[in-house]
């Protein structure tokens, strides 16, 4: 049987599951009695046994994390290496994994791509059910990115109508699968501009918040550019209205051709100043870091945005940024676990992330236990 239907009879006996005791003594009584009345005994009664839960995992309710400690993978074949390596992750004081299900199917074109990319989606929930398992927290975030694609679209009827419909289902998986975080649109701004990215939250925000209850994130990148404002100019994201929104979420990468540590700290602080002024405004909870991180070298069928850096290199940035931002916000996530050309697993930013992460607030989790947290009476 495949995999979908496993898991789709799966989730119908957990819904179930309290009554299916009793359906299954029913169902055991019928032929039962017709068995004694042909052997010419009177039928009688059947007295069903006492109640016990089919259930060998018990339910998972989403975790209260007090700092996000993350990493994020941008491609759905490898979310399964981030399971394998549970472990490795949890001992990096990882506790939480963001994952990138595609949106807007049936705007790519050709046949193919629009089935890898559905295969990519169905295995989101499955993905999110594992991670938990591992113990760690889960931040959905759907994306229009994909390899050789732009995430940009036009913002036609019929593109925000099926937006609409493919993020409030998000939406309703994210919450059944109680998803520590959810994001409606990866980096929305620069997917729809910022006068659309407002129209567009204003009326997507209401029906996902009848369909998710927990912490709402609004993912964005600070300047539509990839590079810095004038001196003293605003951002861009500054622009954007995130009221209904429980957290702003930025994501924030070297620039230009030649790195420049100075330039780029200053960037960052000047960023986190005016985020956390707007979370003000806003009546937003906080601020985190949704992707950060460095190209080491460049990868056929991945676009480069921004300087090459040595190992070396990589690892100091990752070390400057993580001081910087660790203090002033609720989380960070760090972009590409196996990603080849910038991922963190077996380089020397992994070290980096480990060595910040086990200093991190809420470092001492039951995450590291690889227990899970069936309860969600933890706070991490």
């Amino acid at each position: 049987m495949p995999e979908d239907r496993i898991n789709g009879l799966v989730e119908r006996i957990m819904r179930h599951r309290r009554r299916l005791p009793l359906l299954l003594a029913a169902a055991l009584a019928v032929p039962a009695a017709a068995a004694l009345a042909g052997c010419g005994q009177a039928a009688t009664t059947l007295t069903a046994a006492p109640t016990i839960s089919i259930s060998t995992l018990p339910a998972y309710h989403r975790r209260q994390i007090a700092f996000y400690r993350g990493v994020s993978e941008p491609r759905p074949e490898s979310w399964q290496e981030m399971v394998n390596d549970k472990q490795e992750l949890l001992g990096d004081g990882v506790n939480a994994v963001a994952i990138d299900p595609p949106v807007l199917i049936a705007q790519r074109g050709g046949l193919l791509p629009r089935e890898i990319l559905t295969g990519e989606a169905a295995n989101a929930p499955n993905t999110t059910r594992q991670l938990h398992a591992a113990g760690l927290a889960v931040f959905l975030d759907p994306s229009t990115k994909s390899p050789g694609l732009s995430p940009k679209f036009e913002a036609t009827a019929p593109i925000l109508s099926e937006l609409n419909d493919d993020t409030v289902k998000w939406a309703d998986t994210a919450e059944k699968e109680q998803a520590e975080l959810f994001a409606p649109l990866d980096d929305y701004n620069l997917v729809l501009g910022t006068a659309g990215a407002n129209n567009w939250s204003k009326q997507v925000l209401p029906l996902i918040r009848q369909k998710y209850h927990g912490p709402l994130v609004a993912k964005v990148v600070p300047d539509l550019s990839g590079r810095p404002p004038a001196p003293g100019a605003p951002h861009d994201f500054e622009a954007l209205d995130f009221h209904g929104y429980d957290y702003l979420m930025l994501d924030i990468y070297p620039f230009g051709e030649k790195f420049d540590q100075k330039a780029f700290s200053a960037y960052v602080d000047d960023v986190l100043n005016r985020a956390a002024a707007v979370a003000r405004r806003d009546g937003l909870k906080g601020v985190m870091i949704g992707d950060f991180g460095a190209w080491r070298n460049d990868v056929t069928g991945l676009v480069r945005q921004g300087p090459l850096l040595s190992e070396q290199d990589q690892a100091s940035m990752a070390a400057a940024f993580l001081m910087q931002v660790i203090p002033r916000t609720q989380g960070v996530f760090y972009h590409g676990w196996t990603l080849p050309g910038r991922g963190a697993k077996g380089y020397k930013v992994e070290d980096v992330l480990k060595k910040y992460f086990t200093q991190a607030p809420g470092q001492t989790t039951p995450a590291a236990t690889g227990q899970g947290n069936p309860n969600g009476s933890t706070h991490d």
